[in-house]
């Protein structure tokens, strides 16, 4: 097969999506014929374009307009022109927003199938895009995957299609493993955030709970920063709670370093208001560790609440760190017990072969006749 990837981020892009579609077409290339990567950056002019040669596959890189109905028609017109030339047979849409309406439409205009990949934020905020633009690209393409079962219940309601098919992230339990523990955190308990905090990852709960947590020794790491909407809020913060134990890291693509970063960890947090699948959650448990979250999106498919993780509902984020409290009181040996299931889970039904091989039945089922 030849499949053209149109993402909405490709590493080293930072954020979920550019990871998966990352992992997606490393683990993809060596089952297929040809793979092409097609995504937008910002560091070229307006429809200048790079492309890269990755192990297996190409990458190539599209300068972003000012406007984004500009950088639309230059990422159809790209991926037009890349779909002729490498004679593909499936054009996939990483993210529905632009990567997956421009798949969409391409694929309709060259008699190609179109996939679709649901990641999170495109349908749990693109369902209040008054353009249509979603509605249209969920209605024409003509395989829908989604991230989390959450999410399938929402295409049916939203664009009536009973279809979608739960393929689910993965980690690479090889890379995110039980590791020595970083030593550059000091010697208090560590309660650990991994990703870019902001507004969608509970960053005012979090904030809230760090301030509440000050008389306690908790120390709470964020490890990948503060995304740079969200950095006036987080100097606010600072400025008014300077007792609160909060580090701030900066982010890493290096897997030992996060694994190291989550083996330091008593626990892993994410309240998240709203999700896909998260990989920092997967990545934690492939490490071992017991994790607390809200119940929200995918991670209620990932963490069976008291066997490999802790949930909460989202309605008492106001009291994450009476949480974060009751998790840090159970004795050691539960929340190892805990982290140790999580891994086994991990590695028993979120792997990086299982994730491959969804994709290629669905691209299969798609070209069939």
């Amino acid at each position: 097969m030849r499949v053209l990837l149109v993402a909405e981020r490709f590493r080293p892009q930072p954020g979920g999506v550019a990871v998966a579609a990352e992992r997606n077409a490393r683990n993809l290339a060596p089952a297929l014929e040809r793979l092409e990567v097609l995504h937008m950056v910002d560091h070229l002019p307006p429809g200048a374009s790079e492309t890269r040669e990755e192990e297996g596959y190409v990458v190539h890189c599209l300068g972003r307009a000012a406007r984004e109905e500009d950088s639309l028609g230059l990422l159809e017109m790209a991926a037009l022109g890349l779909a002729r030339r490498m004679g593909a047979q499936i054009l996939h849409g990483f993210y529905a927003r632009s990567a997956g309406f421009v798949a969409t439409l391409a694929g309709r205009q060259l008699g190609i199938p179109s996939v679709v990949s649901l990641r999170g934020n495109d349908l749990d905020r693109g369902v209040f895009d008054r353009t249509g633009m979603l509605h249209w690209t969920l209605t024409h393409s003509d395989r829908i995957l989604v991230v989390s079962r959450a999410l399938g219940l929402k295409v049916e309601a939203f664009a009536s299609r009973h279809d979608a098919v739960f393929t689910p992230n993965a980690v690479d339990g090889n890379l995110f493993r039980p590791v020595p523990a970083a030593s550059d955190l000091g010697p208090e308990p560590v309660v650990l955030f991994s990703g870019e905090m902001r507004f969608k990852k509970g960053l005012f709960p979090l904030l809230d709970a760090a301030a509440r947590l000050a008389p306690h020794p908790v120390r709470l790491v964020l490890a990948g920063g503060v995304r740079r909407e969200a950095r006036e809020a987080f100097r606010a913060f600072r400025k008014d709670h300077p007792r609160a134990r909060v580090l701030e890291l900066p982010q890493t693509a290096d897997p030992r370093r996060l694994a190291a970063l989550y083996c330091r960890a008593e626990l892993v947090v994410l309240p998240a208001l709203w999700e896909g699948m998260p990989n920092a959650l997967l990545e934690a448990m492939a490490c071992a560790r017991p994790v607390l979250a809200t119940a929200v999106g995918g991670i209620r498919d990932l963490v069976v609440d008291g066997t490999t993780g802790w949930l909460f509902p989202p309605e008492e984020l106001h009291l994450l760190d009476q949480h974060i409290l009751r998790a840090l009181s159970r004795p050691a040996s539960a929340r190892e017990g805990l982290g140790r299931a999580a891994r086994e889970q991990v590695l028993a039904h979120f792997t990086p072969g299982a994730e491959r091989d969804r994709l290629l039945d669905v691209y299969r089922s798609a070209i069939r006749p």
